[in-house]
């Protein structure tokens, strides 16, 4: 098939609609689709990437061209399927399971012949179809059930082999039942679960088909474990294989005992700068013939693309390109409307620095930046010295970004009205003057950097020139729906305190920068200063026409460099597109005061770096001494290192289920380390020996005390014992989690060895497996009794465990925000008691950064999974 022809399929044979929204008809999705198409088919291998404007269209069209596309790479035929059945290998026909016979020919015709069993005092049925007529209709069955009737099979009719014959110009009979070869998507699953569910290809005369009709597909754990999308009667191997991480999809492709992976495709915004090198070297596999990655344009990849893949096709949404593109809604709704809003941001998109004065200038900046530089590098080997560093940087970015008087917070603080985590700045610059009395050959310069913040403190103490631009600000927005970008979540609340009215109302959000989320509508992003933040970056935000950065003389220096340097970004990607030529484009400005701009900007950078790699501890060295001495240790395996707000810190151990309260969206939900980002804020149990999360400490308290229901001490217990005998069997046979694996193979299971690992080390928190075949599976291999007479009672105790966890989860959301309006729940309430836990034993604290590890190190199990500070560490 021809990109030209696949291109065309889509196009003009048939519409595609998410839901009751037709998408695939507007310019710029066709323009996408013709660039896809062209990798999909080429002759030769191709990796391209795809920069768009943010919207769900992007995504649905990928999805559906590839579930299209795989097609041209089968190489299976009917006939090639029909000759390697086996004679009583179980075949699916009309909705039913039946045994294969073989071929024969009956009355001088070659039938294929199937097999049902008898039923009561009727014998076998035999059924003969001619061949020719009926090969697209025999399936071969997958599944686990020997029966031969419709029994557990659920099912629906489709028009599979309509829709595919009348697109491709094929006969009904030349079909394919099943498809050879699959396609690797990284996406988050409920993404993909919501795309599967809502698209519709309508073709002919009104007829549709779902994306699941045409092929089946399945979700991929980090652990392996497969989780199946919609119907698949015949239990056929998925050809589109989903899963959310890298590390998964480079399993899923170099799996030999499966079918052949041929394509990837990445969506939804995976960072390929956060998943590099894994990414890199996935796109490098031969046995890749295309992969295909996607992101908005804004998201950070462009010039890492540019950078290191420099024969890689590239398609961006950029300003330049879509000015000379048709910006009309073809087919009016939700989709396209937002679709038309994204595109139309890109073209206006305005970034405006709103000048604010009275701030340091330049010179004053750069004095105090360098002083703080030159004491970072210095030689004085003082404990304190990494204090003074990190504090005044602080402060530093406090004074430049605070749009309220300091006194607001002095009192806030004092009053307990913020985060108590929050210190006061007069006293941070206290301890400056402290450290500098004794920072030797330093001092003079540390009493440099303490006299010009605490001479700026006092201006700021009650008069805040950015104050009153936020002021102004919001009166000229009065009837807008404006975003308010900060660095520190404390800054809300101390903006709730200054504008009691504003803040309340919807049409002000204010959010820190690693929490905004540029999908959502505004009609003006303001951002209180140089935030220099990797997550948000006003230069790049277009979730609105208007983004404004309030301003600093010092600010606007390093603001004004940056804009130069996006500016060359953009001008180098419009010439990868073909969007605009060199000859086009104004000169280079290599001037030595611009060089020396850049230098000096890289050096602030590299303290930036700096204070952020001071703010995780040094884990080898960690680990080094928690294996020292000769004593054993117990320890738990960390990938992940987290820093809190409040200056405390995290060793997330690699299959932990951390706890996190979204305010915003009021709910809680479990996140692995992998999933977890700066800003999210997580909930943990206040006590120092306990490293489960508070869902456990909570179940367990009602379990106890009796409020779970009948039967829910037996369900748990039956949960935990299953795991006991497994591990049991494990260690008496002297078994690796890989040899448990393939013992589970052999009993019939696909679980590998990284799911057996993580169902049996100490912090885990699986409740049991999610197939009850599974069970029957690890009952036949350890042959316990108990669990060999009643599988199906320990499968179905795991999933009322489940249950009740997912109640627990929703009783505490409505704890948390009942905790922090006020409310109290009636005393005796299964919700009085999931409050009393949450007021009297939770502590709430927000993610600065997380850190994943190159390679995971083994901790002390005693300080993983819980807030600790460097001093627990070393003690």
């Amino acid at each position: 098939m021809t990109a030209e022809k696949l291109a065309n399929t889509i196009l003009k044979k048939c519409d595609i609609y998410y839901g009751d929204a037709l998408i695939s008809k507007e310019a710029i999705i066709e323009k996408y689709l013709s660039f896809f198409a062209d990798s999909l088919v080429s002759k030769e291998r191709t990796v391209n990437f795809a920069l768009h404007t943010g919207s769900l269209c992007f995504d649905v069209i990928s999805v559906v061209a590839v579930a299209l596309g795989c097609l041209s790479y089968n190489l299976s035929t009917n006939d090639d399927i029909i000759s390697a059945l086996q004679i009583d290998d179980m075949v699916m026909y009309n909705g039913q399971r039946y045994r294969w016979k073989g071929t024969r020919v009956e009355y001088g015709r070659l039938c294929m012949v199937i097999e049902q069993d008898g039923k009561g005092k009727n014998g076998k049925m035999i059924g003969y179809l001619p061949l020719e007529e009926n090969k697209h209709l025999i399936q071969p069955y997958y599944g686990e059930s020997q029966i031969t009737d419709g029994r557990g099979i659920r099912k629906k009719k489709t028009n599979r082999e309509d829709f595919l014959s009348f697109v491709f110009d094929v006969n009904m009979q030349e079909i394919p039942t099943q498809i050879d070869v699959s396609i690797v998507i990284v996406a988050d699953r409920n993404s993909f679960c919501e795309i599967y569910k809502q698209v519709r290809i309508v073709y002919g005369e009104g007829k549709e088909v779902g994306l699941l009709d045409i092929i089946p597909a399945a979700y991929y754990t980090c652990s392996g474990e497969e989780y199946q999308f919609g119907l698949n009667p015949a239990k056929a191997e998925p050809v589109l294989k989903v899963t959310g991480k890298i590390s998964t999809a480079r399993d899923l492709v170099l799996d030999r005992n499966r079918n052949k992976v041929v394509g990837l495709l990445v969506i939804g915004g995976a960072s390929i700068t956060e998943n590099g090198s894994e990414l890199a070297d996935l796109l490098r596999r031969k046995v890749l013939r295309f992969a295909h990655v996607t992101s908005p344009i804004k998201a950070g990849m462009g010039e890492h693309i540019l950078e290191m893949y420099e024969d890689a096709s590239v398609f961006a949404c950029t300003k330049n390109m879509l000015s000379k593109s048709n910006q009309m809604i073809c087919n009016d709704n939700p989709l396209t409307e937002e679709l038309h809003r994204q595109i139309m941001n890109v073209i206006h998109n305005t970034v405006t620095a709103i000048p604010v004065g009275e701030g340091w200038s330049w010179d004053e900046y750069k004095t105090i930046k360098n002083a703080i530089f030159v004491i970072k590098q210095s030689n004085w080997n003082d404990a304190v010295k990494d204090d003074f560093v990190v504090a005044a940087h602080g402060l530093l970015n406090l004074l430049n970004s605070a749009v309220f008087p300091l006194e607001i917070m002095e009192n806030a603080i004092c009053n307990g009205q913020i985060n108590k985590a929050v210190t006061s700045p007069y006293g941070r610059i206290q301890e400056l003057w402290d450290i500098a009395d004794q920072a030797g050959s330093m001092q003079e310069r540390c009493m440099v950097v303490a006299d010009a913040l605490e001479r700026k403190y006092r201006e700021r103490l009650k008069i805040c020139p950015k104050a009153n631009a936020l002021r102004e600000y919001l009166n000229e927005h009065k009837l807008s729906k404006v975003a308010i970008i900060v660095p520190k979540a404390y800054y809300a609340d101390l903006l709730r305190i200054v504008y009691p009215k504003r803040f309340f109302d919807e049409n002000v959000i204010c959010v820190t920068a690693n929490r905004f989320d540029s999908q959502k509508k505004y009609d003006a992003v303001l951002c209180v200063g140089e935030l220099n933040n990797k997550r948000f970056d006003p230069l790049q935000c277009l979730a609105a026409r208007n983004v404004d950065v309030l301003l600093y003389e010092c600010e606007e220096k390093v603001f004004t460099f940056r804009r130069k340097k996006f500016a060359k970004y953009e001008r180098k990607l419009n010439r990868r597109i073909g969007a605009t030529h060199m000859a086009d484009e104004p000169e280079e400005d290599n001037s030595s005061q611009e060089m020396q701009m850049e230098e000096e900007v890289q050096q602030f950078s590299a303290l930036d770096e700096y204070i952020e790699a001071y703010n995780t501890f040094d884990v080898r060295k960690l680990a080094q001494s928690s294996s020292a001495g000769g004593v054993y240790v117990p320890v738990s395996e960390v990938k992940h290192v987290g820093t809190f707000v409040s200056g405390e810190q995290i060793f997330f151990s690699k299959y932990y289920s951390a706890v996190v309260f979204d305010s915003m969206a009021g709910n809680v939900a479990e996140k692995s380390p992998e999933q977890l980002r700066p800003g999210d804020v997580l909930v943990f149990v206040k006590r120092d020996d306990y490293t489960k999360n508070i869902v456990d400490f909570i179940y367990e308290r009602l379990l106890r005390d009796g409020r779970l229901g009948q039967g829910a001490i037996e369900a748990y217990e039956k949960s935990q014992y299953w795991k006991e005998a497994l591990r049991e069997y494990k260690e008496t046979n002297g078994f690796t989690y890989r040899k448990v694996a393939q013992k589970m193979r052999e009993a019939g299971s696909s679980m590998q060895e990284v799911t057996i690992r993580q169902w049996l080390i100490d912090d885990s928190h699986i409740v049991g497996p999610r197939k009850e075949h599974t069970m029957e599976c690890i009952a036949i291999i350890t042959e316990d009794p108990h669990l060999l007479a009643d599988p199906h009672g320990f499968f179905e105790a795991c999933g009322a465990v489940r249950h009740d966890r997912r109640k627990i989860l929703e009783l505490i959301v409505k704890a948390i925000n009942d905790k922090l309006i006020g409310n109290i729940p009636e005393e005796g309430s299964v919700l009085s008691i999931v409050y009393n836990n949450v007021d009297s034993l939770s502590e709430i604290l927000e993610l600065e950064y997380i850190t994943e590890l190159d390679e995971s190190e083994n901790i002390n199990i005693n300080l993983v999974n819980k807030p600790i500070t460097e001093a627990e560490v070393l003690i």
